[in-house]
């Protein structure tokens, strides 16, 4: 038999425990390296998401903030509460709103993020209403007006008097000849641009039960005016559209909206303090004194970062973000210590409340 000297006998036993021993701590070595690199990785990601998510937030309610108040901009008929009905939604009497450019719903706490409603016309035509020439002998009587100029069929329309509620109608005919001062708003259908008939789903068959004078004006909001709501849920902003409201999720990672009015206290032209509220029974003249919105939307990371100690509490942020307004209030999510935040501000002057016609 042929033997072979002892060094080629292979590895022991011994040489083979300490390699794995090396390969081992290797590995662990390895895989701290990832998990620190997948860490950061992780961290750099949420954080961009989040600034993404927050910068496009703010600014497509800054878009609208900048258009809030178009073609209803008449000082004296601000802040009325306006009727209205649907024959599509149910129940057809929809919830009153109010002609305000900006309405803000202040959360029930300063945790609570607040909710934000913008409203403007779309019309391309005119802004200035049309003054009523005749009073009405009921509420679904036509509106005979002093310039009919920029009314087509189809046309949402508010009619609107001091000391009175608002209605909301919809235009199904501008006849010529000798009632080339109606405008008409009949339920049924009316031809619209195209030609065809489609019905008039905002009219009511009686009328909602409020006859105007000669002081009454009526705006036009053009064929499809905006109705806005944004607002936070379940860390979304969600934006609730239009008159039968339709639901979109905007933006994840979005934990609080907050906003305040700019108010003109001594009529100078000037904000003199920022408040989220208004008057329990707000005149036209308290509407009116708004000249600015401020806003922050605090964005966070998507995912949760680990406690610098084993076990121990989460030290991401140790302190509350603020912004103009003061400390923005996180702490409806007893963990919000785990995530980092990002806070955007703005101011936004509402030109169409700068520009308002006095009467």
């Amino acid at each position: 038999m042929r033997t072979f000297p002892h060094h080629a006998r292979g590895f022991s036993l011994v040489e083979i425990l300490v390699a794995m021993v090396i390969a081992l701590l290797g590995t662990i070595i390895i895989f701290q390296v990832f998990s620190v690199s997948e860490g950061i990785k992780r961290t750099s990601t949420s954080g961009g998401d989040a600034q993404q998510f927050g910068a496009l937030s703010l600014f497509t309610i800054e878009r609208d903030l900048r258009m809030a108040g178009y073609g209803f901009n008449n000082s004296q008929l601000l802040g009325c509460t306006v009727n209205a009905y649907d024959e599509l939604a149910v129940p057809p009497d929809l919830p009153a709103f109010k002609l305000a450019p900006v309405v803000i719903a202040v959360g029930a706490n300063d945790s609570i993020a607040d909710a934000i409603t913008l409203m403007y016309s779309t019309s391309d035509l005119i802004a200035n209403p049309a003054k009523i020439t005749q009073n009405m002998p009921n509420s679904a009587s036509a509106y005979k007006v002093n310039n009919r100029f920029g009314f087509t069929e189809g046309d949402l329309i508010i009619a609107a008097e001091a000391g009175k509620a608002c209605s909301l109608g919809q235009v199904t005919g501008v006849p010529g000849g000798g009632l080339s001062d109606n405008v008409i708003h009949n339920p049924g259908n009316y031809t619209n641009a195209n030609g065809v008939n489609v019905p008039a789903r905002y009219n009511k068959p009686s009328g909602l039960g409020v006859d105007y004078t000669t002081a009454g004006v009526i705006f036009n909001l053009g064929a499809g005016p905006v109705i806005n709501t944004y607002r936070v849920d379940a860390n979304q902003l969600v934006l609730d559209s239009g008159l039968a409201v339709s639901t979109l999720a905007l933006a994840d990672n979005i934990v609080l909206l907050k906003a305040q009015y700019g108010k003109d206290t001594t009529a100078d032209g000037s904000v003199d303090v920022y408040e989220n509220t208004m008057p329990l029974l707000p005149t036209a003249a308290d509407w009116a004194a708004i000249l600015t919105v401020r806003l922050a939307i605090v964005a966070r990371s998507a995912q949760p970062e680990k406690a610098n100690v084993q076990g121990g509490a989460c030290d991401a942020t140790t302190a509350a973000p603020g912004w103009s307004g003061g400390t923005l209030d996180l702490s409806a999510d007893p963990n919000w210590q785990c995530y980092r935040y990002r806070v955007f501000e703005t101011t936004v002057p509402l030109r169409n409340l700068l520009w308002q016609q006095s009467s």
